[in-house]
């Protein structure tokens, strides 16, 4: 097998669905580059154009969902996952079992942070078409998301194996590498994978080089990342995953007003916990101290409200309690509900922060072993375990982790002001 294409390291723990062009094929209309439409909008109101023509053709509600699910993807609103979700419904009463509409199903799910039923889907369309590659891109995604990795790398292996060159192939080999920590190897598969589609395909264009920004990023270069979001919104001119990743850009060259200008756009267009905590945070790192107080406690509020939801804010709500509310005891709680459901390493990363906060030191290197033992290097992770790893006297460790934080490019200082901005940038 040719796992030399994957084996080599990352820092993205999945929370959306990394591919979504294989549920796309035949659905998608030709997007114009108009910088005055959206192509994921072209893609939605020329599938109820289809609808108004054959509305009851399963095809046409199917066409609206996968549509719905693409405009979902960039904006990570779940309110559109349920939107996509009425359109599937619909579909299934006129073609149940349909198997198309099964894994665009899985699709939804993985929106929607169901991984656990995500999984079990994905599962059991695979066993049913074994050389199905969307089927194997679902187990990709699902198990990357609870934490499975080496089931992971074993799924997204197959996808290589059964179709050598396909984007579909680079695209989850590029998700790897991100999760094992290459990101120069990530941005070569990511642009593989660019390489491969069509012309026509200007949303998922956007997507993998606003990819590519991010890695680049992460490694320290903010011109190149710059240029590749500036060709993304070439392509897709609203996304809203492009302007995130250009308010961490912002936040890179040290510009957080810019910063917080983005993430205020963004959360209007998205009025979400998680992309209000992004918000806030930029604003207090500008200096702008009752503002950001503002948008915290309004914060707070929503995502205590969503918090026994599958789609919710909790690894912020944690890093919340731990570091600007100093509330230990309800962020371990929440954590060890968090863990309950998923090990990846987003999540071992927030129960290691948490226990460390309540002084089990012990317990918190283990679970930050854990998150690191993926391979992802993020310079929250190496500022947190160098942390625990003073408190357990284990200056082997400690001297490792700042070794390794130093040599990262985006880490002049120890981010503890700002722990959930690269712990939530990777789970997308």
């Amino acid at each position: 097998m040719a796992s030399v294409l994957i084996l080599r390291a990352v820092r993205l723990c999945l929370g959306l669905p990394m591919a979504l062009a294989p549920f796309l094929a035949g659905a998608a209309e030709p997007a114009h580059k108009d910088a005055s439409s959206s192509p994921v909008e072209q893609r939605i109101e020329a599938a109820r154009k289809r609808l108004q023509t054959a509305p009851k053709s399963w095809q046409s509600y199917y066409d609206l969902a996968a549509a719905l699910c693409r405009k979902a993807r960039d904006r990570a609103d779940v309110a559109v996952y349920d939107q996509a979700q009425a359109a599937l419904d619909r579909c299934f009463e006129l073609s149940p079992d349909n198997f198309e509409a099964r894994k665009l199903q899985a699709t939804v799910w993985l929106g929607k942070h169901q991984f656990a039923e995500a999984l079990k889907l994905a599962t059991e369309l695979n066993n049913k078409t074994h050389d199905d590659l969307g089927a194997w891109s679902l187990l990709v995604d699902a198990n990357a998301a609870l934490g499975n990795y080496a089931e992971a790398e074993r799924d997204a292996q197959w996808i290589l194996d059964l179709r050598p060159g396909s984007s579909l192939g680079f695209e989850k080999a590029a998700g790897l590498r991100v999760l094992f920590g290459d990101p120069a190897g990530a941005i070569e598969f990511f642009n593989e994978a660019e390489r491969r589609i069509s012309q026509n395909d200007a949303d998922q264009h956007a997507w993998l080089l606003t990819q590519s920004a991010r890695e680049e990023l992460a490694l320290g270069k903010t011109d190149e990342a710059g240029k590749l979001l500036a060709e993304a919104l070439k392509w897709f001119p609203d996304s809203q995953l492009a302007l995130e990743v250009m308010a961490h850009l912002r936040i890179a060259e040290g510009k957080y007003s810019d910063a917080a200008a983005l993430f205020d756009k963004r959360y209007r267009a998205t009025p979400n916990a998680a992309n209000l905590y992004d918000w806030a945070a930029a604003l207090e790192a500008s200096g702008q101290t009752q503002q950001a107080a503002a948008a915290f406690a309004k914060f707070e509020t929503i995502a205590r409200a969503e918090v026994s939801k599958p789609y919710n804010s909790n690894l912020e709500l944690i890093y919340f309690y731990v570091d600007r509310k100093a509330a230990p005891a309800e962020a371990l709680a929440l954590a060890e509900r968090e863990t309950a459901m998923r090990q990846d390493c987003a999540t071992l990363e927030a129960y290691a922060w948490a226990l460390y906060r309540t002084r089990r030191y012990v317990e918190a290197a283990a679970q930050m072993n854990r998150a690191l033992a993926v391979g992802v290097r993020d310079p929250v992770y190496f500022c947190h375990a160098a942390q625990i790893a003073a408190k357990t006297n284990d200056a082997t460790s400690e001297k490792r982790f700042r070794k390794e934080l130093a040599a990262l490019p985006t880490s002049s200082s120890c981010p503890l002001n700002q722990p959930v901005e690269s712990a939530r940038e990777v789970q997308r």
